[in-house]
């Protein structure tokens, strides 16, 4: 779903900076404002292609697994002609019993015992078990060759459970950045319309007023989407929170349109103060910027009890603390609750004890792969740039 939201998140975008940009239909605002406008606006486009992009990437990668689950794991009933082939019964089949199974008369003459050898003596001696037919081995051999699997025990996990892991680290990262995606681009999206609002209010509208209570209803949203997802390391991080400034700082910019925009007279002083709430606003989102590498970071923690109805995952996984309790991802678990049982596995480790001498699957181990923190990282350190180049270009 997560590149369906990017998809309507296109037009929010691009009405903005196209058909519905500043300076069209009225004078253009200051440039100091346009710089601090353009800056949030293109982070947001850019933001808005990358996590569409990992979303539509993790679906199909998702999708391919659970093909490959379905298929691998539990395969549809169709034969395939060689399945056909072999239990097809042919003339010939008779040439290969026993010799003792040929002559012997069915349901009167009892089939004859199994033999085994005797570590001590070293002679064949007759078990309690009748042996089979050849036929009955043959069919037996195929039609359970998937059976013998691991015996269940307390500390094994299902081996779906396992395969399933094992693909997971095919999508999983894509995922998660995806998500991180979302609330970066929203976040510079409701500073750009709050700054595009109040432009449109102040050069076309010739209000004051209504320029504080827009940019206070797209703040409040800012504010609230922000601490709804970040949760804030306790140690570790490098940066001041942040995300508890930037939403506000429209409000240095309207603070400062509306001594521009105010019937007092042209002075240095006004002009300084102008210009101070400006770099106050440019160095506010510069280090919102460097904040957001911060937080997007990636780091092994240790790994969290599983707990029912609580986020997990699981140690391997190199996610970003700050959105641990954002990233709604399904991951498997690596046991069973107490008191349950995998039928699957029970299934195919059959009867007797043959299942107790087979491993028990795991997932394939690997190292994670981080292409998706390489391109996410790209586009943190080009909105760090944007701000540098803007600020001192």
């Amino acid at each position: 779903t997560y590149h369906t939201v990017g998809t309507i998140c296109f037009v929010l975008n691009f009405q903005t900076i196209m058909a519905g940009r500043l300076g069209v239909h009225g004078p253009a605002p200051p440039g100091w404002l346009m710089g601090m406008y353009w800056t949030n606006i293109c982070s947001a486009l850019m933001f808005l292609v990358t996590f569409t992009w990992m979303a539509m990437h993790s679906g199909a990668r998702a999708n391919a697994g659970a093909a490959y689950m379905l298929t691998r794991n539990v395969r549809l009933p169709i034969p395939t002609p060689k399945m056909l082939d072999e239990a097809r019964m042919t003339g010939n089949e008779f040439e290969k019993q026993r010799v003792l199974d040929v002559f012997r008369i069915p349901f009167i003459a009892p089939a004859p015992k199994d033999s085994v050898e005797d570590p001590e003596s070293g002679q064949r001696v007759q078990t309690g078990e009748r042996r089979m037919p050849r036929w009955y081995h043959d069919e037996v051999s195929e039609l359970r060759k998937d059976e013998g699997g691991a015996a269940p025990s307390p500390t094994s996990n299902p081996e779906h459970f396992e395969l399933y892991r094992g693909l997971q680290e095919e999508w999983w990262c894509y995922d998660v950045y995806a998500r991180i995606g979302i609330l970066f681009f929203f976040s510079h999206w409701l500073a750009a319309i709050s700054l595009f609002s109040m432009c449109h209010v102040f050069t076309e509208l010739r209000c004051l007023w209504p320029a504080w209570t827009v940019v206070g209803i797209f703040s409040t949203a800012h504010y609230n989407i922000l601490q709804l997802d970040i949760v804030a390391p306790k140690e570790g991080s490098r940066m001041p929170p942040m995300e508890k400034v930037v939403p506000f700082a429209p409000f240095l910019a309207v603070a400062g349109m509306t001594i521009d925009y105010s019937v007092l007279d042209p002075h240095p002083f006004w002009q300084g103060c102008i210009y101070g709430l400006g770099w106050l606003g440019y160095i506010i989102y510069f280090l919102w910027a460097l904040r957001m590498f911060d937080l997007a970071s990636p780091k092994f923690v240790e790994e969290p009890p599983e707990v029912p109805g609580q986020a997990w995952s699981p140690a391997e996984w190199p996610l970003p603390p700050a959105f641990k309790n954002a990233v709604y991802l399904v991951s498997a678990p690596k046991r069973l609750e107490p008191g349950q049982s995998c039928l699957l596995q029970e299934m195919k480790a059959a009867k007797g004890e043959q299942g107790k001498m087979v491993a028990p699957k795991k997932a394939r181990q690997a190292q994670p792969s981080m292409l998706p923190w390489k391109l996410f990282r790209g586009a943190l350190i080009t909105t760090c740039s944007m701000w540098v180049l803007i600020m001192f270009g």
